[in-house]
């Protein structure tokens, strides 16, 4: 471990896995640093990368007290995110992905003015997607409800889904380490898909939300030999794991959050049934008696999109009408 946080504890502790991204490590750290707001602190997480990225760590390390690296043999991106939130010392926790940045100098005045008024669980802020080939810009996620989502929990979700910011990834908010570390709120070693999952967990203990709209989070889409690149037969495997593992737990009290977050996993029973789809025949077998065995997810498909994907799955059946919404949402996009 090379570099040590100040003598007090920072407010907020910026947690960044890095693997094979030699080419994107540079502006991802230099964006948090440039931070007009100067609390915190930044764990570089080298998780085994075979290429530049340890050095780099070390050099950003030697550059600046907050910046702490913790070098670790490849465990994968779920283990990683678990060894910054131990390592953690600052109030709030937030997660960036290393080939991502934030843009601008002011990204944390606004979501730390938060923390002194309101001191939430959790403060979602505002995403851009970018693409990698066409640098062209898309807000995603931005426009809070903010009054709502300061009241009872079961308001402040349910805004969230009526207006599609539930999150898309860890990366799309703060949240209190304290929160965490009660809850024992860790990632799933080896599993890809972990945002499913982790977030499920995390909003069936949050009990209070704020939010910022600043979308200064830049999500990089389409970049070459990203983590997504993941075979899309183990796709499927990974978003069902979070259907199989959440389901029954929120079938067990069906209450209007629940229903909301049951919601939440037929939109990923439906994104696994478009991977299915994309796999070579001869492999579906396993997957398609795994893809029946969940069927039943989507009676709490709710939202148009949802709605029609489940009245084609359930009329021609799961292969075909995969293949039918692959098509149908590739001509959407």
């Amino acid at each position: 471990m090379h570099g040590t946080p100040s003598k007090s504890n920072p407010l907020i502790s910026v947690i960044i896995p890095v693997y094979e991204v030699e080419n994107y490590l540079n502006k991802c750290v230099e964006s948090v640093l440039n931070q007009e707001f100067k609390n915190i602190e930044v764990i570089l997480i080298n998780d085994g990368s075979p290429d530049s990225c340890p050095a780099i760590c070390d050099k950003y390390a030697r550059l600046d007290e907050r910046v702490i690296v913790i070098h670790q043999v490849n465990a994968g991106l779920s283990d990683a995110r678990n060894t910054g939130i131990n390592a953690s010392q600052g109030d709030y926790l937030m997660f960036v992905d290393s080939d991502d940045f934030w843009e601008g100098s002011d990204c944390l005045h606004n979501l730390v003015d938060s923390i002194g008024v309101k001191d939430p669980e959790l403060i979602l802020f505002g995403v851009q997607d970018h693409d990698y080939f066409t640098n062209n810009r898309r807000i995603t996620r931005t426009g809070y409800n903010n009054p709502e989502l300061r009241s009872d929990r079961e308001t402040a979700i349910k805004s969230l889904f009526k207006r599609r910011q539930f999150p898309r990834g860890v990366w799309t908010l703060a949240v209190k380490r304290e929160f965490v570390i009660q809850n024992q709120l860790y990632f799933v070693k080896g599993l890809r898909a972990e945002d499913i999952d982790w977030l499920i967990n995390v909003f069936m203990h949050a009990t209070s939300f704020d939010a910022v709209n600043d979308a200064f989070y830049i999500y990089v889409t389409n970049r070459p030999g990203a983590i997504t690149s993941t075979s899309y037969e183990k796709r499927v495997g990974y978003m069902l794991f979070s259907v199989r593992k959440w389901m029954p737990v929120l079938e067990s009290d069906l209450n209007p959050v629940n229903r909301l977050l049951l919601s939440y996993l037929a939109i990923q029973y439906i994104i696994s049934c478009l991977y299915f789809a994309r796999v070579p025949r001869q492999s579906r077998e396993e997957m398609l008696f795994q893809l029946k065995k969940y069927k039943p997810i989507l009676r709490y498909a709710t939202g148009r999109k949802s709605i029609i994907s489940k009245i084609l799955i359930n009329t021609i059946g799961i292969q075909v009408g995969a293949a039918v919404l692959l098509r149908i949402y590739r001509l959407s996009v």
